[in-house]
């Protein structure tokens, strides 16, 4: 569950994101760290077993971005 929201939330922001913010956040990874620190998850929650598998999971099925980045 904890997965699921993190990699929602993730790639959400992916999604609306323009490329300029995206990578000033450090790309997918940086925005997924940034995500999940700012998330109120249960004190379980680590990037091991909520991060690493949210950011496979966005990263895995993010949409090619190339006619929306802006500068």
């Amino acid at each position: 569950m904890l997965g699921r929201a993190t990699a929602r939330a993730v790639q959400r922001a992916l999604d609306q994101a323009p490329g300029w913010l995206l990578r000033a956040a450090g790309g997918g990874e940086g925005v997924a760290e940034k995500v999940f620190r700012s998330l109120p998850l249960e004190a379980a929650a680590t990037t091991g077993n909520t991060l690493a598998p949210a950011l496979e999971h966005a990263l895995g099925q993010r949409p090619a971005r190339g006619a929306r980045e802006t500068a």
